[in-house]
């Protein structure tokens, strides 16, 4: 479990969550980009099936988060939906690849040497 510190406040996640979202934040703040999340948490002041609730983050390149892992926890949070969520937000920022063409000649013809 981690403590996912933001905006003054704290919340208790997975440590899967919590990692996605430093990962996620990072990954908007190369776009100078933002977006709202919802992310699984523990409610603190509940117990059994009402112990997880969703808090909303607003992530973006001046976001303050701070994670720290969280000790003497044994809540379980439900985080695959979100997880796999997250997960897609990030790879949909990551820079695409250029794949070579076959046809090298142009780069031949104009630098005078192969790449390949």
């Amino acid at each position: 479990m981690k403590i996912l510190s933001y905006s003054g406040e704290s919340v208790l996640t997975s440590d899967r969550i919590g990692d996605a979202v430093i990962d996620y934040a990072r990954a908007l703040a190369a776009e100078n980009a933002a977006d709202v999340i919802d992310i699984p948490v523990v409610n603190e002041d509940a117990t059994g099936p009402d112990a997880q609730g969703i808090a909303r983050l607003l992530v973006g390149p001046t976001s303050q988060l701070i994670i720290i892992p969280a000790h003497g926890s044994d809540v379980r949070i439900r985080d695959s939906v979100e997880l796999e969520a997250l997960r897609a937000k990030i790879d949909a920022l990551a820079p695409s690849r250029i794949m070579a063409s076959d046809d090298q000649t142009w780069w031949e013809d104009q630098l005078g040497f192969d790449f390949l």
